[in-house]
């Protein structure tokens, strides 16, 4: 495609009609939007200009030639019919071979002289060069620079508006400065530093509200992708650095979020404390970066957006601290076995089965609802029986103390169950899931200290008192039932 049939017009040498034509174009083929487009209808401009620039000095040099031939020429009518007449009988006598002889090698010549035309046309090397403040590729190297190596590029910039300032018009000057800052926002690692210190040496003044003046809006929005483009590179390159140097359990977060496998692997479930950090990880990474949901394992992301069975470390504390205070009560000769057994079934059922079958069931709609209402009831009798029981050791144990009257012991006691139930009952859940969430508050309360001390070192001296306090009771509870079984 010619220039011209790139610029919308026929072949002309009037720059103004070049410009219109350009204008007209550059609508249709924003930077923004069609960049290649853009870069064929620049160099076609480019182009255009020179050829207009070119034809104007041909046309003032043939006519100046003109001039200067006419003035010299002594006009003499008879003389003048006297060539025309001569050339009339010449061109009788020419036989049809020399005529096609000719006609190929006809040459134009000024009228009343025998000066040929091609002999007053300049010659390539004759024709004036039309010296460019700054070209495309120019440009392009030295946006590409700044990426490279920044120094090198601010001095080179410099020297670059030097010279645009001093041969450059206006006109040159704002095409400079647009073409320059399209040139940068296309640089993969642009940072924040680099604009900033080429609209300070330029004068681009981006953060005032008047500056599409010098760069237009379209050109400033393609900064802004740019520079975010590297700010999300840049956070996507920390999380692949953390994967391998950070702490073991965001380390493996992110090796699972930053991996390509289609299949969620079975370790991510036996690695306790894994998914719930994925979730955070995710959640903290994509609060500032939301591009980088595009980059993680879709397959993770998705396996992260529903309840998943896996060990935590909740889990694995709840299970060695019941399971060693169950031990210590059932070695106990005043405890049958059987009931340290059933509480120990209860205390597992409560903490990690019931939630077990409710996710199996909760495809089943109608088996679900069976298992809801008989774990319902189920666990209102054994709050009963755990708060009777509950409330016959308290009472024994104040009323040893022999810290005032009976009544005064029943109260204490009263007391200390409201605040219990008070603690371990769910207000904001549904009726009918009540019972069981408190049963399991009251078995992870152990945790629940942990986490409200921060896993301090002081947690621990907590964690001898809490054990010491849980194994009284439940050795008292247990030997009350036990007494209550065999009477």
């Amino acid at each position: 495609m010619s220039i011209w049939q790139t610029l919308g017009i026929t072949q002309t040498k009037d720059e103004k009609e070049i410009r219109r034509a350009y204008a007209r174009q550059v609508k249709k083929y924003r930077p923004d939007s069609h960049p290649e487009e853009y870069q064929q209808l620049r160099e076609a401009f480019e182009e255009a200009k020179r050829y207009a620039a070119y034809a104007i000095y041909d046309d003032e040099s043939a006519d100046d030639e003109y001039v200067e031939e006419q003035a010299n020429i002594d006009v003499d009518v008879p003389h003048l019919e006297s060539l025309l007449h001569q050339e009339a009988v010449n061109e009788e006598a020419v036989n049809d071979d020399q005529q096609q002889q000719e006609l190929s090698e006809i040459r134009i010549t000024y009228p009343f002289s025998d000066v040929l035309l091609d002999d007053y046309q300049p010659s390539i090397n004759e024709l004036p060069v039309v010296e460019t403040a700054y070209t495309q590729e120019l440009i392009d190297w030295l946006a590409k620079l700044f990426i490279i190596d920044e120094n090198a590029a601010k001095r080179e910039l410099v020297e670059l508006w030097e010279n645009v300032s001093q041969k450059g018009s206006l006109q040159t000057h704002q095409q400079f400065h647009q073409d320059f800052a399209w040139a940068l926002s296309e640089q993969e690692g642009l940072t924040e530093a680099v604009v900033e210190h080429v609209s300070s040496l330029l004068g681009w003044r981006l953060d005032e509200y008047n500056s599409e003046q010098i760069i237009p809006f379209y050109i400033q929005n393609a900064l802004t992708e740019q520079l975010r483009q590297t700010e999300v590179a840049r956070a996507w390159k920390q999380c692949q650095i953390d994967a391998v140097h950070g702490d073991y359990i965001v380390s493996q977060s992110l090796r699972v979020l930053t991996s390509k496998n289609e299949k969620v692997s079975y370790k991510v479930r036996l690695i306790p404390g894994l998914i719930p950090q994925i979730a955070e990880q995710v959640k903290q990474r994509t609060s500032e970066y939301p591009e980088l949901k595009d980059k993680f394992n879709p397959a993770i992301l998705s396996f992260i957006q529903q309840p998943r069975l896996a060990f935590n470390w909740r889990g694995v504390f709840l299970c060695i601290f019941w399971g060693l205070l169950l031990n210590m009560v059932a070695t106990q000769p005043d405890v049958n076995s059987g009931v340290a057994i059933v509480a120990g079934v209860i205390i597992l059922f409560y903490l990690f089965f019931n939630d077990l079958i409710m996710f199996g069931l909760h495809s089943r709609k109608k088996a679900f609802t069976v298992f809801l209402v008989s774990e319902f009831f189920i666990t209102l009798f054994v709050i009963l029986i755990f708060f009777l029981g509950l409330s016959g050791v308290l009472l024994f144990f104040i009323t040893g103390l022999d810290i005032g009257p009976a009544h005064g012991a029943q109260a204490m006691v009263i007391f200390i169950l409201m605040w219990l139930f008070w603690y371990a009952w769910p207000k904001d859940k549904p009726s009918i899931r009540r019972p069981g969430i408190m049963m399991y508050r009251m078995f992870a309360s152990p945790w629940k200290f942990l986490e409200y001390f921060k896993f301090s070192w002081f947690s621990l001296v907590w964690l001898v008192i809490i054990y010491l306090i849980y194994y009284s009771a439940m050795h008292n509870l247990l030997k009350y039932c036990t007494e209550f079984l065999v009477n």
